[in-house]
């Protein structure tokens, strides 16, 4: 039969996940701010000693939260960018990444939608993406079109990782654009200015 010490560190990750997971639907509801580490483990029906073990403050994991999604974020974009064969595959890669936040839209919420009122470590989780993102966009525009001139790939890379984070955005908040254009013609606009923005329009 295994002992104290043997089973405790078996059941910490569990009980680690279990109160990220209860900050991601709490988060995704409603700003950061108003969320407290009592809604936290009241929701994941854990004590104030579990949620202390695991994390520091509400502040620690809230940057854990926005980190995870960041990583996807930046790794499912550099995947996308690094298998395009052609400067016209570039087109379809914000209608994939809508798909892929389809697919996690609470973290996506969290991330893109409650960065006004986040502390200064969540906005450096941001800028850290996005420079692994702006040098991952304008590598893919040098390798597709060599005779681009730094300077403009440079330009074209931030312009697409804009569009990426606008087209999240306008995406998850159901915003006026979205809602009049419909999603069919959304995702038709959206491949018609990444093709713009990567200097193949």
């Amino acid at each position: 039969m295994p002992n104290d010490a043997s089973r405790k560190p078996a059941n910490r990750p569990s009980r680690r996940s279990r109160l990220v997971d209860s900050a991601v639907e709490l988060f995704a509801i409603q700003p950061w701010d108003l969320v407290t580490v009592s809604d936290i483990i009241e929701r994941a029906g854990m004590t104030p000693g579990a949620f202390y073990y695991h994390f520091s403050s509400r502040e620690q994991l809230l940057k854990e939260v926005v980190g995870g999604f960041a990583d996807d974020w930046v790794t499912t974009i550099e995947t996308l960018l690094e298998a395009a064969q052609t400067p016209q595959d570039l087109q379809l890669v914000p209608e994939q990444l809508l798909d892929r936040i389809d697919a996690a839209p609470q973290a996506a919420r969290i991330y893109f939608l409650n960065d006004a009122s986040a502390p200064a470590l969540v906005e450096q989780v941001h800028g850290e993406a996005r420079a692994r993102l702006m040098r991952a966009a304008t590598t893919a525009i040098r390798r597709l079109a060599p005779e681009r001139d730094l300077v403009t790939a440079k330009v074209n890379g931030v312009s697409m990782v804009v569009l990426y984070e606008m087209a999240a955005r306008s995406h998850l908040m159901l915003d006026e654009t979205y809602r009049t254009l419909g999603p069919r013609r959304f995702r038709e606009e959206l491949a018609r200015l990444s093709a713009v923005t990567s200097g193949i329009a």
